[in-house]
């Protein structure tokens, strides 16, 4: 473990955020704690344009999202990141977002991969960043899973929309964007199956690229309810190379 520090940034709720009026949009959730991750990369000398140097790039493959209550249009809320470790090929990075009253809303941990990026291959990311690119603080999520447990078997699953790829969705990797993906996974659960519809909790691993131009039908199965008066789905996009990226989503 070395000294490096969490980074914080704040960030402002804005209507456009949360549809004038309703919940944090899961979309820009995901927006904030990607811009936090980048800014973080980046001062710590492992940022996009650092990696693509050395002929790589960072591609996040699983996350667990926990939504303790939702942040409110208007509030200005902190978000908190540090990278906290490895776990066998993944270079793991926390979160944790504080509301208004200084206790936190929101906690997660994403799973990233290092890919070179002419063979299009994962590297083992302690060997590609260094084993000292951690933070000796506890876990923003200890329990985090990366792996979707009970999942429904593919033909259980119902069609909900159909979206094509747009450049609006690239990001610097050439393809569609992990926070647009969630947003389309999120988007699968029916919208009267929601609860109130706000988003508890989310975990998700993308197992394809999708690329410009693609079609991509998200599809969606009910899951046993949890505890609570809670209700949680699960999701997937698949195109014509097969399933791209599976979530489970719960809702209250």
């Amino acid at each position: 473990m070395t000294d490096i520090q969490p980074l914080q940034l704040s960030f402002t709720v804005r209507g456009f955020d949360c549809g004038y009026g309703g919940p944090l949009r899961p979309l820009a959730l995901a927006d904030m704690l990607q811009e936090a991750a980048s800014v973080h990369a980046m001062r710590l000398g492992v940022g996009a344009d650092d990696m693509s140097a050395q002929g790589r790039t960072w591609m996040l493959s699983r996350l667990d999202i926990r939504v303790l209550r939702q942040p409110r249009e208007g509030e200005t809320i902190l978000v908190r990141t540090w990278p906290a470790g490895f776990e066998r090929l993944f270079a793991v990075r926390d979160f944790e977002v504080e509301g208004d009253e200084g206790q936190p809303i929101v906690v997660a941990s994403y799973a990233y991969l290092v890919v070179d990026i002419a063979a299009r291959r994962p590297l083992r990311a302690q060997n590609a960043v260094g084993t000292d690119l951690a933070v000796s603080r506890p876990r923003a999520l200890p329990d985090a899973r990366f792996t979707l447990d009970g999942f429904p078997a593919e033909d259980e699953f119902s069609p909900s929309f159909t979206e094509r790829a747009a450049p609006r969705h690239i990001d610097h990797n050439g393809h569609v964007n992990n926070a647009h993906l969630l947003a389309w996974l999120c988007d699968a659960s029916p919208p009267n199956s929601r609860g109130r519809g706000e988003l508890a909790g989310l975990r998700a691993e993308f197992r394809q690229e999708v690329l410009l131009g693609e079609d991509i039908v998200a599809m969606t199965a009910p899951m046993p309810k949890p505890e609570g008066d809670a209700v949680r789905h699960a999701c997937l996009l698949s195109g014509n190379g097969g399933v791209r990226a599976a979530a489970e989503t719960v809702w209250r």
